[in-house]
């Protein structure tokens, strides 16, 4: 018995038969997924070749049901759970019950590298009659950044992490300096996305691994914390500004001989660092000192250390860290003018 027979047999009808098939739709989404069927997801979308799914990624438009199948598949593969949970779903339809619409917001829970993440979702669809059934016609499916800057139409990577850090208040006190202070380093890849591209999502799945691995590597030789990973961005921190400074210096020729060997696959590191007070300042901590750190580090070029003036100041005494003449930027998002310096490693 199709959809539109089970409804009409419970007294619905016209109208209600496509909103109340519509506001099914995302709850049978989480369910198919839970259960990792791609069948079943193929199953809610229009027997169609101008189907379409857009989802969070620069790459992920999708169009006809082949490429549907790759997307379920490519998330399968990358994920090892993925559970939605819509806490608040709504739906409507054209005055002709042609067509329906649904809207749903909620939560993803995933497992990606064994990461355990839980991120905001949005969920949209354009549900039509497809012989007998209600099915969906077109879909959007993103998870909003909350790291996105006033008065930008878009986040950076560094953003997100920052803003997920203050959400989460890890316990830095262990890593402050005796002053309690803790320095902050931020990396990130430049033009990343156009190496994924590049390099397809195996081969840049493999030099991210390779990335990482250094990034860890060394963190761990200066006596770095990790704080957060998220995509191909780091953030570290240590209880000396100076080691944090050694550092940024010695993962920039890591990443320098990295590309000698293997110019076809060139990884551009650019780093920002900032130093601020954890203990008697906790919340100014999470609230100001982590995004300024992040923002610092949005300033930086592939290859650049870009560090604040405080991070300068504990440091500049050491004859083993040479800065360029000092900057006075503006900061997006942030009032006034800052102190900012390149650290000269090459």
């Amino acid at each position: 018995m199709s959809e539109t027979v089970e409804l009409a047999a419970l007294g619905a009808t016209g109208r209600a038969v496509a909103e109340a098939a519509a506001m099914a739709m995302p709850y049978k989404l989480a369910e198919a997924y839970a259960r990792r069927d791609i069948n079943a997801l193929l199953a809610l979308f229009a027997d169609s070749d101008e189907v379409v799914w857009v989802g969070t990624g620069p790459d992920e438009k999708r169009t006809g049901r082949d490429e549907l199948q790759y997307q379920f598949e490519r998330n399968f593969e990358q994920s090892e759970v993925i559970l939605f949970r819509f806490e608040s779903v709504r739906a409507t339809s054209s005055p002709t019950a042609a067509v329906a619409w649904t809207a749903a917001e909620g939560t993803m829970a995933a497992t990606v590298g064994g990461e355990k993440i839980e991120v905001p979702v949005r969920f949209t669809a354009v549900v039509v009659e497809d012989t007998g059934e209600w099915r969906i016609a077109q879909a959007h499916l993103s998870c909003p950044a909350a790291g996105q800057a006033e008065g930008e139409s878009f986040p950076s990577l560094l953003e997100q992490m920052a803003d997920a850090v203050r959400q989460e208040r890890p316990d830095m006190l262990g890593h402050a300096a005796p002053d309690g202070t803790v320095t902050i380093l931020f990396t990130d890849i430049e033009n990343s996305t156009e190496a994924t591209e590049r390099l397809g999502d195996q081969g840049w799945m493999a030099v991210l691994r390779e990335h990482n691995q250094i990034i860890r590597e060394l963190a761990r030789e200066y006596g770095g914390y990790e704080v957060k990973a998220q995509g191909d961005g780091f953030m570290l921190a240590f209880g000396s500004a100076r080691r944090a400074l050694l550092c940024a210096i010695e993962l920039q020729r890591a990443f320098q001989r990295r590309n000698r060997q293997v110019p076809e696959q060139v990884l551009r590191l650019s780093i920002g660092v900032h130093t601020g007070e954890a203990v008697r300042e906790a919340d100014d901590f999470f609230g100001k000192n982590v995004i300024l750190a992040a923002r610092i580090a949005d300033l930086a070029k592939g290859g650049e250390i870009v560090v604040s003036r405080l991070a300068m100041a504990l440091t500049e005494s050491a004859s083993d860290i040479r800065f360029g003449e000092e900057r006075r930027v503006q900061l997006k998002g942030l009032k006034g003018l800052h102190r900012v310096f390149n650290v000269l490693w090459d």
